[in-house]
């Protein structure tokens, strides 16, 4: 999935900002596609396989082929903004020719209920979505496309195995994350990391392990790996050059850590670039 997920494509179908009126009944019609739906205002109550009240800042995210009914509150009319699109995967399966399929659901709680910054970071989010939203119009879809890739990150940053919101754990995890990310070419050692936000190494692993599946140092170790792989095929640097960029001491261990990761040396996959 999540190699899915780094080659995905959105096509919008339709953003709406609905005020319902009160005692509002409606089914989902549009089950083909992948749908948010965010509770601006009001209370009610959707039905899937279970009864779920509905209130503001309630973010809901329905898979395709989820048929659910809805009705709002008499006191307290829905305001939902509603946006409908297709994920898909676009794979290159030779050199020059790509293909294309639909991604079937995403790994994503049905139900999410913001707090406070968040609930007003998603409100504002999908304000500018509803209002920046002209079909048909190449400026609008940028905007709106890159509003939506910002939203998916949000949730995949938050999302994790229990479905638990930001803790202090999972806070901490995103931060040495987010400089691993960033600071890959940097001698990164293990321990000073450790230092540097107060916690164990063996802490560490663990918040990685329950993350990512990996260690800390095989998860920089795939970083670098991503960017050496893209400079090999799209730039004329050296492997000496490309090296120091991806923050290998030599390039005797890039090249055996090269080898290591994708099964050739880094001159053999930068050759074969145009023979696939």
């Amino acid at each position: 999935m999540e190699e899915k997920l780094n080659n995905m494509a959105i096509r919008i179908h339709w953003i709406n900002d609905k005020q319902t009126p009160p005692e509002w009944r409606d089914i989902r019609k549009n089950v083909g596609v992948h749908s948010f739906y965010w509770i601006r205002e009001g209370k009610g109550t959707f039905r899937t396989e279970e009864k779920i009240s509905i209130e503001s800042g309630m973010l809901l995210y329905l898979k395709p082929g989820l048929e659910m009914t809805m009705e709002g509150d008499r006191d307290n009319p829905l305001r939902i903004t509603m946006v409908l699109l297709s994920l898909i995967s676009v794979t290159m399966i030779s050199q020059g020719v790509y293909e294309a399929t639909d991604l079937p659901e995403l790994e994503l709680p049905f139900m999410l209920k913001c707090e406070d910054s968040m609930a007003k970071k998603y409100d504002n989010l999908f304000k500018e979505l509803s209002e920046g939203w002209v079909p048909g119009q190449l400026e609008s879809e940028l905007l709106t496309k890159s509003l939506l890739y910002n939203l998916l990150y949000e949730l995949h940053k938050q999302n994790s195995p229990e479905l638990i919101r930001t803790t202090s754990a999972l806070s901490m995890y995103i931060k040495v994350k987010d400089e691993l990310d960033r600071n890959y070419r940097e001698g990164i050692r293990l321990h000073e990391l450790a230092d540097r936000y107060q916690i164990s190494i063996s802490y560490l692993r663990s918040l990685f392990q329950k993350h990512t599946g990996k260690s800390p140092k095989s998860y920089l170790k795939d970083v670098r790996n991503e960017h050496a792989k893209k400079q090999l095929l799209y730039t004329e640097l050296s492997v000496k050059e490309i090296a120091e960029n991806c923050g290998y001491a030599d390039e005797f261990h890039f090249s055996k850590s090269f080898k290591q990761s994708n099964g050739m040396p880094p001159k053999q996959f930068r050759n074969k670039r145009g023979l696939d």
